[in-house]
């Protein structure tokens, strides 16, 4: 048997981080002091009091203060992303894919600037009364939320950018295989949201909150939460009713 030696490990080690990092973009940061001038991260950008680093062995990307406290860290891509928008007069622009979490599912909008958005969403709840897209206030969307994330998107990957520095859980925005990409500007996604005002064919499977705000950005009309619970039945019923059977299924949901 071929021996493996120890820095092939360490290699093996970095690149498996590295790969998650790349997935998960916007990673899980405690605001520490770090060492600035370390050798092992590269300055690439000094934007107002941030410096964004990246690291020359594992390619991960960081956001620093001028006080030298790691303000966030994740892909290069994200982390170039979340610096504009730390450095910007407001972290969010209109006609952004914007989404909070409300513990057991996420609730997803388009931002219409002057703190409002527009939803899919009943008048005093997600559920409940009638549901209809409707521009409301931002207060409404985030309900007792100390947080939210925006969806941006690389050419091969989707990234939820986290509102705030510190954070424990960000999770992954889509597993799926989907190559998601951004086919519609800002204003065109705005404008494509505002057309949709005042319907009322909501569905939990077929049309509900992120089925809309995924359409008015990349045009396809689709829910990642639907099909990871979709996945989750279908293959838990895989040992019941085979694999034949449970494929075809799975492909009629998704």
């Amino acid at each position: 048997m071929e021996s493996v030696s120890y820095g092939e490990e360490i290699i093996k080690l970095i690149k498996m981080r590295s790969d998650i990092v790349e997935k998960i973009g916007d990673c899980s940061n405690r605001e520490k002091t770090v060492d600035v001038n370390s050798k092992l991260w590269k300055t690439i950008a000094e934007v107002e009091d941030f410096t964004l680093q990246k690291n020359i062995i594992s390619n991960r990307a960081r956001i620093v203060d001028d006080e030298g406290v790691q303000r966030a860290n994740g892909s290069c891509f994200a982390m170039c992303e979340k610096l504009k928008r730390l450095t910007a007069e407001e972290f969010l622009v209109p006609g952004d894919v914007i989404g909070v979490s409300r513990g057991a599912y996420e609730h997803y909008a388009i931002y219409a600037g002057n703190n409002k958005v527009i939803h899919y969403a009943g008048e005093s709840s997600d559920f409940g009364d009638k549901i209809t897209i409707h521009e409301a206030p931002f207060e409404e969307f985030l309900k007792d939320g100390k947080m939210y994330f925006v969806v941006v998107f690389d050419d091969t990957c989707t990234y939820r950018l986290q509102s705030v520095t510190k954070f424990i859980i960000s999770g992954y925005f889509d597993d799926s295989g989907i190559q998601w990409k951004e086919k519609y500007s800002n204003e065109d996604t705005l404008e494509r949201a505002y057309s949709r005002i005042g319907e009322a064919k909501y569905s939990i499977v077929n049309n509900n909150c992120e089925h809309f705000a995924l359409w008015c950005k990349t045009g396809k009309s689709v829910s990642t939460q639907v099909r990871l619970i979709a996945k989750y039945v279908i293959v838990s019923s895989i040992g019941i009713r085979g694999i034949s059977e449970s494929r075809r299924e799975l492909n009629m949901l998704l």
